[in-house]
């Protein structure tokens, strides 16, 4: 059975637990396309995807747009 994940630890690699969401489901959608459908005992893409960010090997790009609430 995988280590529990804990937030707080999440949260020291990515700035917040919407953008985790966003990147971890990205990363899900790509394991799994890429993958082949068979039998056995694999890790499930959500547990890889986020050992992956918790391992540093996940990386991210803020958009950096104007701010829109002096609109």
């Amino acid at each position: 059975m995988p280590a529990p994940f804990y937030v707080d630890e999440l949260r020291t690699k990515i700035d917040s637990l919407y953008r985790l969401v966003n990147v971890a489901s990205k990363r899900v959608n790509q394991i799994i396309k890429s993958e082949k459908h068979g039998f056995g005992k694999k890790k499930k893409p959500t547990v890889v995807a986020i050992d992956e960010i918790m391992e540093g090997k996940i990386t991210y790009r803020k958009n950096e747009k104007e701010d829109l609430t002096e609109i």
